[in-house]
């Protein structure tokens, strides 16, 4: 019994001095140099890989905690201020001043990389697998084996490439369009097909302040009420639009220029710079006007709130009855990168193999196809193509480590 004692309180005492043992000695050592690589350094952007399970849900771009203390504090100024006049636009009904250009920017430069696109087009041929969403810029297709469309495995995932248009190379995904944001935020399950829906870069751009006939918008000169959470419009009903609308559109008006050829090498230039400038743009946009993508599936929508029509089939769509987990977007939802794999030397005619995946880089579909066509490669994308590593021959994939 008295020795059964003292093996417990051994083993107590070594239990507690293996856990109590101190780990500054491990990592106060000055000796050994320590190299910290930032994620964040465009410059050692790897490789993007698509998500592994996509039956998980997107992460939050804003913690789940700050989204909370949001909520709580308008909950508790509703409270406070029932009937209260919002200041802050665009939630007010405004457009907000210093983004008005800024909108019309990005139009032209959405317009200007759709007609570059085109142009370059039928020099850069663009492939695209019947199956899937796969894309390849170059003069064959690619035998990586990644198809995941129908009959893929009797195929052992090789794609079966077609040609492919401009609406292959940048995704542009659609959204209803609101013609009132502040009053009608949002598009209810009866309205799903007489709200027409458009490009959700072009949706971005109306509801900041860009006007076109074909999509009207209301535009008000007095903010709107926020009644007990409801928004409420005092303001008389008037046909015309907004003074600085008219002034803006005149003023794009007097930009149009005639159109001179251009070499491919210019075109490709001057299109990498469109899209650029149009991200950059689309960016601005977003910090002030909402943006919202479900968190399973690629629908998106631009406005206030995101609409009810229930026609989500992605994970534990039973659940909500169809409805979508609406979530912030990022810009990857808005505009999407469509990355492909890149081809070095295309005039060389050599394919890229399977064997040599890991070897290989990628990039959006827009700047390899602007950098096939004589345009640069930007500085934020060489390490994604992976410019630095040598690739082996065929026969020497077994003796690379």
């Amino acid at each position: 019994m008295q020795r059964r004692k003292l093996l417990q309180i051994s083993v107590f005492v070594i239990r507690k001095s293996h856990y109590s043992t101190p780990v500054k000695s491990l990592t106060t050592n000055h000796d050994v140099p320590v190299v910290v690589v930032d994620d964040d350094d465009p410059l050692y952007a790897d490789v993007p890989k698509p998500r592994k399970d996509k039956s998980e849900r997107k992460p939050y771009p804003t913690p789940m905690k700050e989204l909370i203390r949001r909520a709580k504090e308008e909950k508790q100024l509703r409270k406070l201020q029932p009937c209260r006049v919002l200041e802050d636009p665009p939630d007010n009904g405004l457009l907000v001043p210093e983004l008005v250009h800024v909108a019309h920017s990005v139009h032209r430069r959405r317009n200007s990389l759709l007609s570059g696109l085109s142009k370059i087009i039928p020099h850069v041929p663009v492939h695209r697998c019947r199956c899937c969403s796969e894309v390849h810029i170059g003069k064959e297709g690619h035998e990586i084996r990644t198809c995941t469309g129908p009959g893929s495995g009797s195929r052992s995932a090789t794609h079966v490439w077609k040609r492919g248009r401009v609406s292959d190379v940048v995704l542009f995904p659609k959204s209803f369009h609101l013609y009132d944001r502040a009053v009608k935020p949002r598009v209810i399950h009866d309205e799903r097909f007489t709200v027409p829906k458009i490009s959700a870069v072009l949706e971005l751009c109306i509801q900041a302040g860009v006007d076109l006939e074909k999509f009207p918008s209301k535009r008000r000169s007095k903010p709107v009420y926020s009644i007990e959470g409801r928004i409420v419009d005092f303001e008389e009903v008037s046909d015309g639009s907004s003074e600085t609308a008219v002034a803006v559109v005149l003023q794009e008006d007097d930009r149009c220029k005639v159109e001179e050829k251009k070499s491919l090498k210019e075109l490709s230039i001057e299109t990498m710079e469109s899209w650029f400038e149009m991200v950059l743009g689309v960016r601005k946009l977003m910090e002030r006007y909402k943006v919202w993508t479900c968190g399973y599936c690629p629908e998106i929508q631009v406005g206030p709130k995101g609409h009810k029509v229930r026609m989500c089939k992605a994970t534990k769509h039973q659940m909500r009855d169809g409805m979508h987990a609406w979530q912030e977007a990022t810009i990857d939802d808005v505009v999407g990168p469509n990355y492909v794999w890149h081809v070095r030397d295309p005039t060389d005619g050599s394919v890229l193999d399977n064997s040599l995946t890991r070897f290989y880089g990628k990039a959006p579909a827009v700047v390899q196809m602007c950098v096939q066509g004589g345009a640069l490669v930007p500085d934020q994308y060489k390490s994604m193509m992976r410019l630095d590593v040598v690739y082996p021959q065929r026969d020497e994939v077994d003796l690379v480590a």
